[in-house]
């Protein structure tokens, strides 16, 4: 089997990750994935988008899968799914992010399959979709002490973590005030955000970490495959306090890392701590003591431990590979 994938390709984007994913696990599995490149930045038109459908090798491959999340497209779908409905190809569309009803519904009538990562996004979705998790990949972690010396943290200080995109509705106002509130702990911050907007607020952000936690808090910007290790390893909890997700890699990769997670209790991620996956709060003094009973009861981080490993087990990337061929 051979397919087509459109997606972002070769950038710092959470959709260019899981389709790099993805598309080797799918390889492994001996369906062969040709990578069409859709621009992730700049300027977007309806020229620029037949641009991309016009690369596709029609002759040579069995069906289309599109990698869908609302601004890669700048309302465009409109015109790119016509132009590709036209080719008469099969089309796969997996929409990382649910609920603009317009393009929703004129994505789903043109797809002859909708994939959707979780139960939240199928019901919200409102039309016909199929659930097939987001993948993981089960990782390892440098050990505690090593990790602390490579981020220059002392090994004795409790660390509460967070690793991930970073921007205005990732809620990372309510960790901060959190973890001023639990003394002699610290705040590791790693990740990247986009230039203009997102960067005042990644200084307004920084501001209040330096008011709230002088010296306790450290800022160590993107952090490339090979240094997840070193910064999972120093992380004694993760948090994830988005104020809206519909799935977040990020937190799966904390996961797949084998780390206690705490998240804000949206959909999604209540749907994993029904699974034994992580643990949710609601508002900061929820969390403050969430992230208290981690570091200090070694035995129930433990569990959160086992059933991060679990899930990632039980959703690994050669799995959800499965689940794509079956439906392709």
């Amino acid at each position: 089997m051979r397919i087509a994938m459109i997606t972002p390709h070769g950038v710092k984007c959470g959709i260019f990750s899981y389709s790099r994913d993805l598309s080797e696990a799918l390889a492994e599995k001996g369906v062969e994935v040709l990578i069409i490149r859709l621009p992730r930045f700049g300027r977007k038109t309806p020229q620029i988008l037949q641009k991309v459908v016009d690369q596709i090798p029609v002759q040579d491959v069995d069906l289309i899968h599109v990698q869908h999340e609302y601004g890669l497209y700048n309302n465009l779908e409109g015109s790119f799914y016509s132009g590709l409905k036209r080719l008469g190809m099969k089309l796969v569309s997996t929409m990382h992010a649910v609920g603009n009803l317009t393009v929703d519904r004129f994505v789903a009538n043109t797809s002859d399959k909708i994939i959707v990562h979780n139960a939240f996004c199928k019901k919200r979705f409102r039309f016909n979709s199929e659930v097939i998790p987001h993948g993981c990949k089960p990782s390892e972690t440098m050990p505690k002490d090593e990790a602390m010396k490579g981020l220059g943290i002392d090994p004795m200080i409790p660390l509460v973590g967070y690793c991930g995109f970073i921007s205005a509705y990732k809620g990372l106002e309510t960790l901060i005030e959190a973890v001023s509130k639990i003394p002699k702990s610290a705040l590791l911050i790693g990740g990247g955000w986009h230039a203009g907007p997102g960067g005042q607020y990644v200084a307004s952000i920084n501001a209040m970490s330096q008011r709230l936690l002088p010296n306790r808090c450290k800022w160590i910007g993107f952090v490339p495959d090979e240094n997840l290790p070193m910064a999972y390893g120093g992380m004694d909890v993760v948090v994830y306090p988005s104020v809206y997700s519909t799935e977040s890699g990020a937190l799966l990769m904390a996961l797949s890392h084998g780390k206690a997670v705490i998240a804000n209790r949206l959909p999604p991620f209540r749907e994993k701590e029904k699974l034994g996956a992580l643990t949710t709060f609601k508002g900061v003094n929820s969390l403050v003591k969430k992230i208290r009973k981690v570091l200090r009861d070694d035995e129930y981080r433990a569990s959160l431990e086992e059933g991060a490993r679990a899930y990632v087990e039980e959703n690994s990337w050669s799995k959800v590979a499965e689940q794509h061929i079956d439906l392709y």
